[in-house]
C-alpha cells in the first residue's frame, strides 16, 4: 500500500469515527447559529479533499520523499489526538453546531487554557499532515486555501454566539487567550 493510500484511508477512518463522536453532541435546530459555518466547512472540506486526493499522480507538485509522507502521517496523528482530546475535555458541550446550552460554562482547563479553538487546531493540524502525506505541493495548497477559511468563519460565529450568551467571563477568556496559536492568534 503506497503512503498516499493509506493516508486516504485514516483520514476517511478518522474522519467518520469523528462524525459518529460529535453527532452524539448535535442540538435541536432552534438552537443552531451557527449560520452556515458548518455547511462552509463541509463543501471546503468536500471540494479541498476531493482535488488534494485526486492530485497526486494526475498533476504537478508531486514529491516523491518518503521521510517527509511519514512526516506528514505523524502530523496527522498529532492532530488527531488534539483534536480528539479537546473534544473529550468539553464533552458534552461539544457539539457540531453552535449552540449556547442553558448550563453551558467556559472551560479554561486543559487545552482551552492557552486556546479557546484546540479541536479545531487539531483538524487544521490533521488535514495539513495528510496533505503532506499525500506527496504533493499543490494538494497542501488546496487543503489549506479551502479549509482554513472555512474554520475561521466558524469561530467568528461560535465566538459570537458565546460571547453573547456567557457574556463577560467568555469575554475575560477572549482577552487572555489565542483563537488557535498560543502567542500567535
Amino acid at each position: 500500500m503506497t503512503l498516499p493510500r493509506l493516508a486516504v484511508i485514516l483520514l476517511l477512518a478518522w474522519i467518520t469515527l469523528d462524525a459518529m463522536v460529535i453527532g452524539r453532541y448535535a442540538t435541536s435546530r432552534q438552537e443552531n447559529r451557527d449560520r452556515y459555518s458548518m455547511a462552509a466547512i463541509l463543501v471546503a472540506n468536500l471540494v479541498a479533499w476531493t482535488v488534494a486526493i485526486w492530485l497526486p499522480g494526475h498533476g504537478p507538485g508531486d514529491f516523491a520523499s518518503m521521510p517527509v509522507q511519514v512526516a506528514g502521517l505523524v502530523v496527522m496523528g498529532i492532530g488527531i489526538a488534539v483534536r480528539s482530546f479537546a473534544i473529550a475535555q468539553l464533552g458534552r458541550l461539544h457539539s457540531p453546531n453552535v449552540a449556547v446550552q442553558a448550563d453551558h460554562r467556559v472551560v479554561d482547563t486543559g487545552l482551552y487554557k492557552r486556546i479557546r479553538h484546540p479541536s479545531y487546531l487539531g483538524a487544521i493540524i490533521a488535514f495539513l499532515g495528510c496533505a503532506i502525506a499525500l506527496g504533493n505541493w499543490i494538494s497542501i495548497a488546496v487543503v489549506m486555501v479551502l479549509t482554513v477559511p472555512a474554520y475561521l468563519f466558524r469561530i467568528r460565529e461560535e465566538e459570537a454566539a458565546l460571547a453573547g450568551q456567557l457574556g463577560q467571563p467568555y469575554r475575560d477568556y477572549q482577552a487572555r487567550t489565542h483563537r488557535l496559536v498560543p502567542g500567535v492568534y
